[in-house]
């Protein structure tokens, strides 16, 4: 297992200081929110700088640029459902997928995440999961010739393990994997352990984060977000993609906490944990790979 980070703890640094962070704190990577939207994008968003630069500051660093983490969504309705064929875009999602990708491909980045999101509670289920299906199998082949990978995360009407393995194995691509969130599993009343053995075979990203009985952001292992029996679990699958934690001062802007501290804490307690589970197995647990 790798460990990096979000920016979403860090909006107000630069790219720069993010990925002096990283190396100071033992993170191997680092995800970065992306917008499309100039009024919308962080200090430390990349797309504001030209991607050879990106890349070049991340070779310095020997951080890897791990994804490119977007809002895109696939969920809009097709409306009127016949005509609107003609006058709306049936490929929502699919043109912004592709500017990310153009973007991560000469920046050096790994992934780009996406999300399915909400359908409407009025629409068959099918007919939603369809339309979603569709465009993301097209998103995922704008990557085709790339060395990048889309990788859809849960939430929304696909906030579940076994939403996400219904879509892609539908709908499957070469160039599409998962991101699992497992706060949003298991505020979807799902055991995130169950979730990643589930998505196994396509999983490339674990997101942790962690809150307390009220969904107010805590540091990592003081919440009630099973983080660390995820870890334990990933450790015994032999998990050998990336565990990204996640702290939402981009939306908690009332979060007096300083950046540093919150990623003081989790590389110190991921680590932790993961030489903890090691250490056990060393010793002759029980444990065997998932």
């Amino acid at each position: 297992m790798k460990i990096a980070y979000s920016t979403t703890v860090c909006p107000g640094w630069t790219l720069d200081q993010a990925i002096e962070a990283a190396s100071g704190f033992g993170f191997l990577g680092l995800e970065m929110r992306s917008f499309l939207e100039p009024e919308s994008t962080m200090n430390c968003d990349p797309m504001q700088l030209d991607p050879a630069d990106v890349r070049a500051k991340f070779d310095r660093a020997g951080i890897t640029p791990l994804t490119l983490a977007t809002g895109v969504r696939f969920d809009k309705p097709i409306f009127p459902p016949v005509i609107g064929h003609v006058f709306v875009n049936e490929e929502e999602g699919v043109s912004d997928t592709k500017e990310f990708v153009d973007y991560a491909s000469k920046a050096g980045i790994k992934y780009i995440s996406v999300y399915g999101f909400k359908l409407p509670a009025i629409e068959p289920r099918a007919w939603g999961i369809r339309r979603v299906g569709e465009r993301l199998q097209l998103a995922s082949q704008t990557a085709r010739n790339t060395d990048c990978m889309i990788l859809i995360e849960n939430g929304g009407s696909f906030a579940r393990a076994t939403d996400l393995l219904k879509l892609i194995e539908a709908y499957p691509h070469q160039k599409l994997g998962v991101s699992y969130n497992i706060k949003a599993a298991k505020l979807a009343g799902e055991c995130p352990v169950q979730g990643i053995k589930l998505l196994k075979n396509h999983l490339h990203c674990v997101k942790i984060t962690d809150v307390d009985a009220e969904h107010h952001p805590v540091l990592l292992g003081d919440g009630v977000i099973p983080c660390r029996k995820v870890i334990t679990a990933l450790d015994d699958m032999g998990f050998g993609g990336w565990i990204v934690y996640k702290y939402p001062k981009l939306w908690v802007h009332e979060d007096g906490r300083n950046p540093c501290e919150i990623l003081k804490h989790a590389s110190d307690t991921l680590y932790g944990w993961i030489q903890s589970d090691q250490a056990a197995c060393e010793s002759g647990c029980c444990c065997t790979n998932a």
